[in-house]
């Protein structure tokens, strides 16, 4: 009988400490896709702005690339910030939202394919952190342009 009591003391103090863990993580996933989002926001402005493997020289979106990388990592700090409030965080998520879909429109006109393909781990980096935001805010693109 002792014994039994003992495995739920146990198992009892571990499910507190590993509940204790998930109330200290203040954003859960969201710091993780941020911190990828940001990196991948980043390399991709680098490849646009270095035109490497066939980019275009003149790209349309390396302007648009190099905002979004900005803001990427504006929202990435933003999300570690233990002071900074949700609305804060909701903020900075709207602003990244924009220049995502004004990078996305730019590049899907662009002629280049090495574009297109480069912006899809951004694209799904975009989505998770989309996602761990609470899911997409209405779009603004019609269901024929999806």
């Amino acid at each position: 009988m002792m014994i039994l009591g003992k495995g739920r003391l146990l198992t009892a103090s571990l499910l507190a400490v590993a509940l204790a863990g998930c109330a200290t993580t203040r954003h859960g996933g969201l710091d993780y896709s941020a911190e990828r989002l940001d990196t991948n926001a980043q390399a991709f402005a680098q490849d646009a702005a270095e035109a490497p493997r066939g980019y275009d020289e003149n790209t349309s979106y390396t302007e648009d690339a190099r905002d979004f990388a900005d803001r990427a990592h504006e929202f990435h700090r933003t999300v570690e910030d233990p002071d900074a409030a949700k609305a804060d965080v909701r903020a900075s998520f709207d602003e990244l939202s924009r220049s995502y879909h004004a990078l996305r429109d730019d590049v899907q006109h662009s002629d280049s394919d090495y574009a297109r393909r480069d912006l899809a781990p951004v694209t799904q980096a975009y989505l998770d952190v989309e996602d761990d935001m609470g899911g997409a805010p209405p779009s603004r693109y019609s269901d024929a342009d999806e």
